[in-house]
């Protein structure tokens, strides 16, 4: 029995590329390494189209807390998963399974990574709003100088390659990277801070 030629007239013609097997859980060389963070994109539908979907997995170890950049915006709708760890994502602690849709435009993702690290998941719906705006001008000038280049290259579909998104910074907010030892420094920290966790 023959085979029925699925292509012959051109239906999904645009698809035709390998499977990619993503495996989180393992750092190759298809991620990139900006400090303690991990960076790999997976591509998803028509090659080197601005308006395929793309997804983002960003690894922190677990020294990287809120070492990170703060709020941003990106100008397609995004889906945020937490596959491993726990990160608060903008005062809400997640944990592995939970996740968060931002419309376009929205403005999110003030991060602080847990004492053991994690890995998030981002599905943005189309290439082309891949490039973030950040809320803190230290931040949006960091990534401009150090990011800005490649992410670019990705979101007009010149490029199918890891780029890292997030820029890294010096400053950080002290007793946000929170690690306790003892049920007693839990309770200095709650009467301190008057957070309720």
């Amino acid at each position: 029995m023959r085979a029925p030629e699925i292509n012959r007239k051109g239906v999904g013609m645009a698809f035709e590329k390998g499977i990619d097997v993503a495996r989180f859980n393992e750092l190759d060389d298809s991620w990139v390494q900006t400090g303690g963070l991990w960076t790999r994109c997976v591509f998803i539908g028509e090659k080197n189209s601005p308006g395929s979907p793309v997804g983002v997995a960003i690894k922190a170890d677990r020294e990287i807390g809120d070492h990170v950049a703060g709020r941003r915006s990106f100008d397609t709708t995004t889906m945020t998963v937490l596959l491993s760890g726990s990160v608060m994502h903008d005062g809400r602690w997640m944990k592995p399974g939970d996740f968060y849709v931002a419309p376009p435009n929205d403005v999110n993702g003030d991060l602080v990574f847990g004492s053991e690290g994690a890995v998030l998941f981002i599905i943005f719906d189309n290439r082309s709003g891949i490039i973030p705006k950040f809320v803190d001008a230290g931040d949006q000038a960091r990534f401009d100088e150090t990011l800005r280049a490649d992410v670019e290259a990705v979101a007009a579909g010149r490029s199918e390659r890891s780029v890292a998104l997030l820029p890294l910074r010096d400053a950080y907010t002290k007793g946000r990277a929170v690690v306790f030892r003892t049920l007693e420094a839990v309770q200095q920290y709650r009467t301190e801070t008057g957070t309720e966790w």
